[in-house]
């Protein structure tokens, strides 16, 4: 599994040097940016100490979109609940999910908001999971750089052994989602209703058996004669 962390309209260049920093003492090795030129600025150089690598590779988009269409599983971070997401997970909750779908889902989007003004319900629309830091007070919040820092070394305790035999291989999570995509307005759940949202979301934090499960039976329902 690939962890690639994504930065929508980030405003200060110093935060985004953190970032990298926070990504490359961690492991991981790829950062996305939209919509911002902050990369560019020299004091994101200056704060990238010993990360340049990373600053030097990253990728700019100018939409959400087009930063995560290669990603099989994106996950949004938010200060707070959002009405299109029933659960919102802890930094834990979303390591423990990313570990079971191990084989299942290989790459994974992990997006930040703007400073100032975070993610939007448009930009949410492109994510499958909600994830948020607990705080102890609502003010004063962690900064971009802190955030990204903490889920790195979180997701970084995700196991790299080789997934079990007999898990679906990579890119299954999305067919899955294709395959709900036909089954349920088929079943008159239409994807603006209740249902068809809870499913998906559901499904999104479904484990690798469970997806290979879900994928067998979802099949069996789609081939049943009317």
């Amino acid at each position: 599994m690939e962890i690639v962390f994504v930065l929508h309209s980030p405003k200060v260049p110093e935060n985004v040097g953190a970032a990298c920093r926070a990504i490359k003492t961690m492991g991981f090795s790829e950062l996305r940016i939209v919509a911002s030129d902050a990369h560019l600025q020299k004091p994101a150089r200056i704060l990238a100490h010993g990360a340049g690598d990373i600053l030097d590779n990253c990728s700019a988009f100018d939409g959400l979109g087009e930063a995560v269409a290669d990603c099989e599983l994106v996950a949004a971070t938010s200060a707070k609940p959002r009405l299109q997401f029933r659960e919102l997970l802890g930094p834990a909750e979303l390591r423990d999910t990313l570990r079971q779908q191990q084989g299942a889902v290989g790459r994974v989007a992990l997006v930040f908001g703007c400073e100032e003004s975070g993610l939007s319900n448009a930009d949410l629309a492109h994510c499958h999971v909600l994830t948020s830091i607990p705080l102890a007070t609502s003010f004063p919040s962690l900064n971009l750089g802190q955030a990204v820092m903490l889920y790195a070394w979180e997701l970084s305790r995700i196991p790299a052994e080789s997934p079990e035999s007999g898990l679906p291989a990579s890119g299954q999570l999305e067919a899955l989602r294709q395959k709900l995509g036909e089954l349920l307005p088929a079943l008159s759940f239409e994807p603006d209703s209740t249902l068809h949202r809870w499913a998906l979301e559901k499904v999104n934090r479904a484990s690798a058996k469970d997806i290979g499960f879900l994928h067998t039976l979802v099949a069996k329902i789609l081939k049943k004669p009317p």
